[in-house]
């Protein structure tokens, strides 16, 4: 059997990881780890670079946890209207 790419191994395991957690989650966990990389960093752009990937990472963490509970509620939102009908 031959072996597998190093792509083919990521995506192996961002397969894995998917199903056991929301994508906002998994966002901000790289969010965080990029803010540790950005405190080992060996200069000065290093350690920018880091942080700016952890403050994009972040917001769009957040914005999709945000999106998760607007489609959330308009659905529970949806139901009750029709329950009532």
């Amino acid at each position: 059997m031959a072996r597998k790419t190093q792509k083919q191994r990521l995506q192996s395991i961002v397969g894995r990881l998917s199903r056991k957690f929301r994508p906002d989650q998994i966002l901000h966990e790289l969010s965080v780890l990029y803010e540790e990389y950005s405190a080992a960093g060996a200069t000065e752009s290093e350690v920018e670079f880091w942080l700016k990937c952890s403050r994009a990472t972040g917001n769009l963490a957040s914005g999709m946890n945000k999106w998760l509970y607007e489609t959330v509620d308009e659905e529970e939102e949806d139901e009750s209207e029709d329950e009532e009908m």
